[in-house]
């Protein structure tokens, strides 16, 4: 295939797309027949004005949170959709996951899907048989490709729809989060597949993972209430995007803060806890904070939760430095078993990265009366790549059963910032290399006369 760099793929104009949202269905109708055209009608506008171009080689990563247009953009492109304002033009033929199972009859067999959606791809019967086998293949779903496709699960959806869209030569590939529901093995074939397609086909590719959309794409779009943020080079988008969310994150957090100040305090409650440290007590705003992440059968909770760099609590923790997770726990029952509590870090994706508790270091709680406070500390020191993350923690009356006094899916976030004078190095870990290098000139004409 002979690649234009130049050549425009996809042009997306001034687009716009606006919803009219109903509050019962006879508004609509009323709204209809209306002589003097009284609205009913409240307007959602999804995306505004939006421009770009993406050129034949172009992997493009579209990101954003949820409910930012990026769903109804990829809609617009393939024609599902048609824009309120604006223009879209495409250059090639498509093949777009967008939604699982979206194009296949529930009623057909695999092997007649195949067929159905190469024939919507413009595709021939002729050239499908040529391509039947290898769909098949890379499908790999045994038996089940005989069997009506209502009887798949979401992985065999997935499996199907992305052998078939990848086989029919597309010159434009979309994928909207599909893969996730596959599993590793598969997700692995189909990434080293699209990796094939980098700088030969155009790719749009959109994810919540900023580690894929890094790996994958050379360009990037972020969309923030359905209009463009920040558009051009991946690193960049993905940078200002992590930095978007951080900033609403602190934002959120102080906001929180400062109604709490404004709210009068329980006298009595405070009145317990100046018998104790500050250190050790419940800390109102972490209390309020994980209401909404935290379960378990409330014979005991965390009361505090924090990072520390040289003593210090933080949010920022460099890469090197030495870490410790404060965790501060009160008891409200006697719990006669021999425990557990530890933690578990995740990415901005909820990937877990790594975790620890003190089973794993041989040790367990002993039994624990009723107004005890437990403090524990986890010491180590940061490998983890740039980015940002958050702490779930977890506190167990024994160390095996699936039973937690207290879990806490989010108790602390943090990030990680990038390096000076270092290259952003994708992966969850960041481990310090020597380098160590020859560069050898071998003279193979000398080498083979000498012999």
């Amino acid at each position: 295939m002979i690649i234009d760099k130049d050549k425009v793929m996809i042009d997306v104009k001034g687009v716009s797309k606006t919803y009219k949202l109903y509050e019962n269905p006879i508004d609509r109708l009323k709204e209809s027949i209306h002589p003097f055209k009284k609205k009913y009608h409240k307007e959602f506008h999804a995306l505004k004005d939006i421009s770009f171009q993406v050129k034949m080689g172009d992997t493009l990563g579209i990101i954003g949170r949820n409910g930012s247009g990026k769903s109804t953009l990829l809609k617009l492109i393939t024609g599902i959709l048609q824009p309120t304002s604006g223009t879209i033009s495409v250059n090639g033929k498509i093949a777009a996951l967008l939604e699982l199972g979206a194009g296949f009859n529930l009623e057909l067999t695999g092997i007649e899907n195949i067929y159905l959606y190469g024939t919507i791809m413009g595709l021939s019967k002729q050239e499908i048989d040529k391509k039947l086998d290898e769909i098949i293949e890379f499908a790999d779903i045994g038996d089940f490709i005989f069997q009506p496709v209502k009887m798949y699960s979401s992985g065999m959806f997935a499996r199907l729809a992305f052998s078939v869209a990848i086989n029919v030569d597309p010159d434009i590939l979309i994928v909207d989060e599909t893969l996730s529901v596959g599993d590793a093995y598969f997700t692995a074939k189909c990434m080293e597949k699209i990796r094939e397609w980098v700088n030969s086909r155009t790719v749009i590719f959109v994810s919540h993972s900023l580690e894929v959309v890094r790996s994958f794409c050379n360009k990037g779009i972020l969309l923030d209430q359905g209009r463009i943020h920040t558009a051009g080079d991946i690193q960049m988008v993905t940078e200002t995007y992590e930095r978007l969310i951080n900033q609403q994150i602190v934002t959120s957090k102080l906001k929180s803060i400062a109604e709490l100040a404004a709210k009068p305090k329980l006298e009595k409650k405070d009145m317990r806890h100046n018998q104790i440290s500050k250190e050790l007590s419940e800390d109102p705003e972490f209390t309020r904070r994980v209401s909404q992440f935290r379960s378990g059968t409330g014979h005991a909770r965390f009361i505090r939760a924090e990072a520390l760099v040289d003593s210090k609590p933080t949010h920022i923790i460099p890469f090197g430095e030495e870490v410790v997770f404060r965790l501060v726990a009160e008891y409200y029952s006697d719990i006669d078993t021999e425990g557990t509590v530890g933690y578990m870090v995740r990415n901005r994706n909820g990937q877990d990265v790594f975790g620890m508790n003190i089973f794993n270091l041989n040790r367990l709680l002993p039994p624990i009366k009723k107004g005890t406070i437990l403090e524990v500390e986890f010491t180590f020191k940061n490998i983890l790549a740039p980015g940002s993350y958050s702490v779930s923690l977890g506190l167990k009356p024994k160390p095996i059963e699936p039973i937690f006094l207290d879990c806490v899916n989010v108790a602390i976030f943090f990030e990680v910032p990038p390096l000076e004078g270092q290259n952003y190095v994708p992966g969850l870990l960041y481990v310090p290399n020597e380098l160590t290098y020859n560069i050898v000139n071998l003279n193979i004409k000398e080498s083979v006369a000498s012999v």
